[in-house]
């Protein structure tokens, strides 16, 4: 194995390498991506498990065989701990911990890592309200018990009880009160399967809903969604730093709900838009996107997450825009799956991650 000590290196933690030992291998076609973006930023990029390194001192990697020709074979070396690390672990695995010794080996060594952990739902929704954003997020509050989750219901009517810490739409609960007194509960992935739950209870059965739950729940007012084709839409708004630390719009991407659903994740049986589709289909229903709105509250929460957070570089906040025009932030993704990006996208991403990881080694 070939040895760089004097170039400067972008790690990239992943486990999406070979473990079998070959000799040739060509990796996605986001990191060939990152690695070409890169060259022009006078980085070379290796890929690394964190998770099957014998030792931090030299780091088992994939790097291209031929620098100028990322897009070639790569092949494994033995290299030095990079100068700046893009941690892009699986986010099931993430908030496992598989990344947590690489997180504090580049502590330890003052080497920057982006993305750090960032806050989950209920620490987000307090970190708004300290910077005083919490107005672009809906009234929101943690599950304590089934009398609390029955004033909510008065309260908003139609609330959302979500965990703090999940993701892709799993237990995520739409529950309305009915003008009969009763509660219809509902749930696209309940338990991780991708099937429709429903219930519809009295109000002596929410104990039993509520004792049902694991971990911690939040308690959210149900906003009333733009409708376009008769289906509820929300955006994924993806932003990343640039070569100079500053957010730029990587891509706005609708997605609407199956007709009923709950969520609209891709998985639950939601569908992407491109958003000139979405806006000429609200056009045609006389509705309006408010496209610089959603903008300006995902860069206003993006600019206080980094000056707390001084090596975030990506997001992925899914917004809302209510029936009266409203904007709102629904919660964040720290790791917003690039499958939902078109190749423009893709690009964008790729020349921003490869910025702002010089960016990084130059602060």
């Amino acid at each position: 194995m070939a040895d760089h000590q004097e170039e400067l290196w972008l790690g990239i933690a992943t486990t999406a390498v070979p473990r079998d030992g070959r000799r040739r291998w060509r990796p996605g076609v986001h990191y060939r991506r990152i690695a070409r973006a890169a060259r022009r930023h006078g980085l070379r990029v290796c890929l690394f498990d964190p998770g099957r390194q014998a030792e931090w001192s030299r780091l088992s990697a994939f790097v291209p065989m031929d620098s100028n020709r990322p897009d070639g074979d790569w092949e494994p070396m033995s290299l030095r701990f990079p100068d700046v690390i893009y941690e892009n672990v699986y986010v099931h695995l993430a908030v496992k911990g598989y990344s947590a010794p690489l997180r504090a080996e580049a502590r330890r060594r003052g080497v920057p890592l982006f993305n750090p952990m960032l806050p989950g739902k209920w620490q987000m929704i307090r970190f708004l309200r300290r910077v005083h954003l919490d107005h672009l997020a809906p009234e929101t509050e943690v599950l304590t018990s089934a009398d609390a989750l029955w004033r909510a219901l008065e309260r908003w009517r139609i609330v959302y009880v979500k965990p703090s810490g999940g993701y892709g739409g799993v237990n995520v609960h739409r529950l309305e009160l009915l003008a009969d007194g009763r509660v219809r509960a509902r749930a696209d992935r309940r338990g991780g399967r991708v099937r429709t739950w429903e219930r519809v209870m009295e109000r002596r059965h929410l104990d039993a809903f509520v004792r049902s739950l694991r971990g911690r729940y939040l308690v959210q007012r149900g906003l009333r969604l733009l409708r376009v084709g008769g289906r509820k839409v929300d955006f994924r708004v993806v932003l990343h730093r640039d070569h100079q630390g500053e957010w730029q719009l990587i891509g706005i991407v609708p997605k609407l709900a199956a007709p009923d659903g709950v969520v609209t994740n891709i998985i639950a049986g939601g569908e992407r838009w491109t958003l000139e589709q979405l806006e000429s289909t609200a056009k045609r229903e006389g509705k309006d996107v408010p496209v610089d709105d959603l903008v300006r509250a995902a860069k206003s929460i993006a600019e206080a997450l980094s000056h707390r957070y001084r090596t975030i570089g990506l997001v992925g906040f899914d917004m809302a825009v209510e029936e009266d025009g409203s904007v709102r932030m629904i919660e964040m993704n720290p790791k917003p799956a690039r499958s939902l990006l078109d190749r423009p996208m893709l690009e964008r991403l790729a020349a921003c991650q490869a910025g702002f990881a010089r960016w990084l080694i130059r602060r």
